[in-house]
């Protein structure tokens, strides 16, 4: 069940520091693991969009920033989306079928992935990489993973949410999956999250009640607030969260008329009776400079 990042992250109080030799036997075990993994290498270039802190840190809309890229600029003809599908019941490898599949057998990522291009959710990114070369895909754009040891990344790019790094602390002390320092050093590229615009548009004279179920549900009631959005409130739920009809009769309630609101990777996760009823904030990311980005997009095919 997805959890709530502990309110220690944030800071270098007493619980985190009584809790840095696990921390420090994390890291050993992470190197260890490093050192001894025999990754698979695909005869397909593998651009990983990775983070370094657990639970969300933007990297979906990322992800599809850089596939309109591939596509705008004819780099590649067949790109194929790989992630584990965090959150959803299969283990693959599976191309999922939005016809078919719903977030509680993908994950909520999967399925905002694969409105974009094909989308293969495999927990062993190395069959999931399989896959992709028996789909005839030229490019492997791996969503997550910069910590998986199942599978060479050709290039890696680093997608950084300098907020969210809270007290720097690896697991379990803090939110780091590695020290910032190693994930960088193994990154083409570091990517800032900061680069977001809203794209839908909504009658912000009504009252908003904003909720999400994200790696920092704050970030989203900022992001609202930022974009003239008068909120009555906001509900946080844990990143991932399945929602119940019992969860969205308690935000009618709680919002006591206002509009409800909320992310695209949230909505795929209600039940469609009651998607008619919340409004979604449709958002995307733009880079300050693509051509550093297209540099490295060139150099993948080489």
């Amino acid at each position: 069940m997805p959890l709530k990042p502990p309110s220690f992250w944030a800071r270098r109080g007493l619980i985190a520091r009584l809790l840095l030799p696990f921390s420090c036997l994390y890291l050993a075990a992470h190197k260890l693991k490093s050192k001894l993994a025999k990754p698979y290498k695909s005869s397909i270039p593998v651009l990983c969009i990775g983070g370094v802190v657990a639970g969300g840190s933007g990297k979906t809309p990322v992800v599809h920033a850089i596939l309109a890229l591939v596509r705008e600029h004819g780099l590649f003809e067949n790109p194929v989306i790989l992630t584990r599908g965090y959150g959803g019941d299969l283990k693959g490898p599976t191309l999922v079928d939005l016809s078919v599949h719903t977030a509680r057998d993908v994950g909520d990522e999967a399925i905002l992935h694969a409105a974009h291009a094909p989308t293969i959710v495999s927990r062993n990114r190395a069959q999931g990489a399989i896959l992709a070369g028996m789909m005839d895909a030229d490019v492997i754009i791996m969503d997550d993973g910069l910590q998986n040891t199942s599978l060479e990344k050709t290039m890696s790019f680093l997608v950084l949410d300098r907020q969210g790094l809270g007290n720097f602390y690896l697991l379990p002390a803090g939110p780091l999956r590695e020290p910032l320092e190693d994930a960088e050093s193994k990154c083409a590229l570091v990517i800032d999250k900061t680069g977001i615009r809203v794209v839908s548009e909504h009658n912000k004279a009504k009252s908003y009640y904003g909720f999400a179920g994200l790696g920092r549900p704050a970030k989203f009631k900022g992001t609202l607030e930022e974009n003239g959005f008068t909120l009555a409130g906001f509900t946080a739920f844990a990143d991932h969260h399945a929602y119940t009809a019992k969860d969205v009769e308690r935000l009618k309630t709680l919002a006591q008329g206002a509009q409800l609101i909320t992310t695209e990777k949230d909505i795929v996760k209600i039940s469609e009776e009651f998607r008619g009823d919340i409004d979604v904030l449709q958002i995307v990311h733009e880079f300050e400079d693509t051509s550093v980005i297209l540099d490295h997009l060139k150099r993948l095919r080489a």
